[in-house]
């Protein structure tokens, strides 16, 4: 029979053992612990970053365009410009600016030394006809819809905004009704608020289909209200009768 002395000292050094093993198995599990939730922070902290880094690229990328545009504008060459005194510089709105002949005649102006306003919605009108003239001081170019109003000074109104090519104003007849109406009216409106002068870009689309060659100013043409292309024709011959109407009052 073992005496009870050993046998206690037995079971003491292998608790003790157990004890040490299981204290250092929850050392070990609370090392992980710390361990894993530190991983989580460094992931989570990272990936906060990344969130902080791509919303100030979003709101820094636009800025770094306009540093370019501004840049690029501080060394762009523009086309030779005639100076001219404030009493002969005239303020001047063209409708329809960046289309084939409104390109031409904000060059003509432009150089002439005048104050140019372009207003189009490019449907057919292009930027890039009047990209050369951006950032210069006597040079606007607007985003701009005539069937809305638009509240500008100007001495002078050239419209010319409406699609001119068959294709164009008969893919969309009812915009072109309203552009050569609507706008027309408006543009009317503000020439009349402002004080300026108007001049309205007709065509011999008013005529219809004529039964007379040339036409002559007493000619009232041959015209069909319903036709494919009447959208155009009437559009115009309405923006006319305004003009007049206008001019009467």
């Amino acid at each position: 029979m073992v005496s009870k002395g050993p046998l206690l000292r037995l079971l003491t050094a292998i608790n003790r053992r157990r004890m040490k093993l299981l204290m250092g198995l929850a050392f070990v599990a609370y090392v992980a612990s710390v361990w894993g939730n530190f991983v989580n922070m460094r992931s989570l902290q990272e990936n906060g970053d990344q969130k902080v880094e791509s919303k100030i690229e979003e709101v820094v990328a636009p800025l770094r365009e306009k540093i370019k545009d501004l840049e690029k504008s501080f060394t762009q060459k523009y086309p030779p410009v005639k100076f001219l005194s404030e009493k002969d510089r005239k303020r001047i709105l063209i409708t329809g600016g960046a289309g084939f002949v409104g390109s031409h005649l904000t060059d003509k102006l432009m150089m002439d030394g005048h104050e140019v306003t372009v207003v189009d919605n490019f449907f057919t009108g292009r930027k890039r006809n009047v990209e050369h003239w951006i950032g210069h001081e006597n040079f606007e170019l607007i985003n701009h819809d005539v069937v809305e109003p638009l509240y500008i000074e100007v001495d002078q109104i050239y419209h010319l905004a409406s699609p001119a090519s068959p294709p164009n104003y008969m893919y969309n007849p009812i915009k072109t009704l309203k552009t050569n109406t609507i706008g027309t009216l408006n543009m009317l409106g503000l020439a009349k608020r402002v004080g300026a002068r108007l001049l309205l870009a007709s065509t011999s689309e008013v005529y219809g289909d004529p039964e007379v060659h040339p036409q002559n100013e007493d000619y009232w043409g041959h015209v069909n209200p319903i036709g494919p292309r009447a959208c155009y024709d009437e559009g115009k011959r309405v923006a006319e009768t305004m003009c007049y109407a206008y001019m009467k009052q």
